[in-house]
């Protein structure tokens, strides 16, 4: 039977009267600072008051063409006043650390961690989900009717036993959310808005940005045929990673498009060309920064509350009865369409000791619910017919020379995939004859590493690296592998990098038969710290990752975009991963779709290296053969000594020798790299 969306919407919109009820009380409540817990209630009733009030404006005006501009700003500072970072957060419920100063180490974290509902109510009434919204409400009335209101094992208990409730329901309803066309709210704002009116923004529920203000101005003011000629660009290059992998994307119906908060003039332009090919768009709310990065980072792990087995085990239970509901739905996704954006002032986050961790048996249940999560999704969601495209281009928050650098961006994402190709291949025909290849620093840069290759039966046939063009990651201009695990031993050293938005400086990773032995940084002054700090956000909850994925850039074109600018470190990895050779922890790119083939399209040669010794595993231990993580460090060539392919007989071929392509037929690739010397 197949999950009905309207029938899903209607239970999760039924408790909308209780909730305005509950709202009612809650505002009627006189809750003193100086009660027990006093600044805890306060802080959670104002937020979720707040919350309500907003829900309830954009019920009474959906379009918010009878609320001004400038109420609209003060409606916003109020909601998000308490996250202001270096302001409104240092004295909030929400900041760990001030609520341990309050409470305690003990009551303190668990105090910060629930009262993070009260601001999801928000959300919440964007999505109709009334079943959320009283949860939050009741959750507040059952913490401050508690006769223990400061017993530890009580407000835990109650947290725990509000988090279960409807939980079935609300994991319907998020697939139903995330795959029926008939949610449309986010596409009707970026597909029918009136973007010279800027208050449409505020309909997204979402903190805005000056940046996020200023990118709507400039992509509205885009020239139209230009803005519609990157639209097909895009569209085009999302067609190709099927038509290159000899995938028929007219088998499918919907692909989800993604879109930063700004950016819904290009959006519906990438929409209508979609249209056109007869693929649906679904589109989520786009994405921003939010209002202070550390406060998710903070809260990465409150699951620590409710993360057991039973919680695991009902999570899998219900996720596969819903998507065995919509598993027609789910065969029709195409795949998506991301578009991001780069240049944010980089992340260094404070890692607090008074938030939760989750514990030695719940890392490992974490893992295990990635893992079979992932299973059961891929199950449904078949990759070996699906594929996706992402390109990015500068925030307006790089600075001054956005326009210049927005323009340059865009020249870097339309360079010619052919062109590319077919230096490429060259450097590809090389690393074919490759036993390893060694990599290694220079001037300081302590990398050191010897990267095991696959052996071809054939080399008339088959190939070791996929030759990767601007069609699935934009901008053109890589090739990569899945390295043989046994053999790859050594160090990666990259002195500043930003990986999945935060700031490494030093990053060390020493490998041992393809598995991370070891890791450092140097974030903090305390070791131990900085180790912490690696593990917690390149490993857990895995104690270790092999590499995945072996490339080498070669958009030297980039490269010099980045210097020219000085703008490295707040490239995308998507950009940066083109830079240099770069090495990718965790899961190879192939994963899940390994037994497909993968032809070269430019030779018809069978890429073999599709798989390590670990993801080999997938056919008697899927669940664990799959580690759900995949993240590319790249080292720049300005870091870099030499790359070499090295023979069986010990013989080597340069690919890259002090900063320049050797290899007969990519000198081309050097031409940026000259003109950045002579200046």
């Amino acid at each position: 039977m197949a999950l009905d969306y309207r029938q899903i919407m209607d239970k999760i919109n039924a408790p909308k009267a209780e909730c305005a009820l509950l709202a009612e009380q809650l505002r009627a409540l006189n809750v003193s600072t100086d009660a027990p817990l006093g600044e805890f209630f306060d802080h959670y009733r104002k937020i979720a008051l707040l919350s309500w009030d907003y829900v309830r404006l954009l019920e009474q005006d959906p379009l918010l063409k009878n609320t001004s501009h400038k109420e609209l700003e003060s409606l916003y500072a109020d909601v998000y006043s308490h996250l202001m970072p270096n302001e409104g957060y240092e004295a909030c419920i929400q900041n760990p650390d001030y609520a341990v100063k309050l409470y305690g180490p003990k009551l303190g974290p668990l105090l910060s961690a629930i009262s993070s509902p009260a601001g999801a109510i928000r959300r919440h009434g964007i999505d109709n989900n009334f079943i959320s919204i009283r949860n939050a409400l009741t959750l507040f009335f059952a913490l401050w009717e508690s006769p223990d209101k400061e017993d530890y094992d009580a407000l835990w208990d109650i947290y725990k036993r509000e988090s279960k409730r409807d939980h079935e329901l609300q994991v319907q309803a998020t697939y139903a959310q995330r795959y029926s066309p008939e949610n449309n709210y986010f596409y009707k704002i970026v597909r029918d808005a009136d973007l010279d009116d800027m208050r449409y923004m505020y309909r997204y529920g979402v903190y805005l940005s000056k940046y996020d203000l200023e990118m709507a101005q400039f992509i509205a003011a885009y020239p139209p045929q230009e803005l519609a000629a990157i639209a097909r660009f895009v569209v085009q290059s999302w067609v190709d990673g099927f038509v290159r992998a000899k995938k028929d994307y007219k088998k499918k119906k919907f692909a989800n498009l993604m879109i930063p908060i700004g950016m819904e003039a290009l959006g519906r332009l990438i929409i209508d060309e979609l249209e056109n090919i007869g693929i649906s768009a679904l589109v989520p709310q786009p994405h921003g920064n939010g209002v202070n990065r550390q406060y998710p980072y903070d809260h990465r792990y409150d699951s620590a509350l409710i993360l057991d087995r039973e919680h695991v085990e009902k999570s899998l239970n219900i996720s596969q009865s819903v998507m065995e509901e919509m598993k027609d739905q789910i065969a029709l996704q195409a795949g998506p369409i991301y578009v991001e954006l780069f240049g944010e002032t980089p992340f260094s986050p404070v890692n607090k000791s008074t938030t939760l961790k989750l514990n030695e048996e719940q890392q490992q249940l974490m893992r295990e619910l990635q893992a079979r999560s992932g299973q059961l999704y891929y199950s449904y969601y078949k990759r070996d017919e699906a594929s996706f495209t992402i390109i990015a281009f500068p925030s307006t928050e790089i600075g001054e020379m956005f326009p210049e650098i927005f323009a340059d961006t865009l020249r870097i994402n339309l360079l010619d995939s052919k062109r590319y190709a077919t230096i490429q291949q060259k450097i590809i025909d090389v690393l074919d004859t490759a036993a390893y290849v060694h990599v290694k620093g220079k001037d300081g840069n302590q990398t050191d590493i010897k990267v095991q290759m696959h052996r071809l039966n054939d080399p008339t046939r088959e190939t070791l690296f996929e030759n990767c063009v601007a069609d699935v990651n934009i901008p053109v201009g890589e090739v990569f592998t899945s390295p043989v695990l046994k053999g790859t031993t050594g160090i990666l050293h990259v002195e500043d990098i930003y990986l999945g938005s935060l700031r490494y400086y030093n990053l060390k990773i020493e490998f041992e038969d393809g598995w991370v032995k070891d890791y450092s940084c140097t974030n903090y002054a305390d070791p131990e710290e900085a180790r912490k700090y690696v593990f917690e956000n390149l490993l857990l909850p895995h104690k270790s990752l092999p590499i995945g994925e072996f490339a080498i850039g070669t958009n030297t074109a980039a490269y010099q975009m980045s210097k020219k600018y000085g703008i490295m470190e707040l490239l995308p990895i998507l950009i940066i991963e083109k830079m240099g050779p770069h090495f990718a922890i965790g899961d190879t790119c192939f994963s899940h779709e390994e037994d497909a083939p993968h032809p070269s399209f430019v030779n018809g040669k069978e890429m073999i290296a599709v798989e390590n010794e670990h993801s080999a595993t997938r056919k008697e231990d899927p669940v664990n053969a799959y580690l759900m993580h995949h993240t590319d460090i790249t080292l720049p060539y300005e870091m870099l000594h030499f790359i070499c392919a090295v023979q069986e007989d010990g013989s080597a071929t340069d690919i890259i020798r002090d900063g320049r392509f050797v290899i007969p037929g990519t000198e081309e690739l050097n031409i940026p790299l000259i003109e950045m010397e002579q200046g």
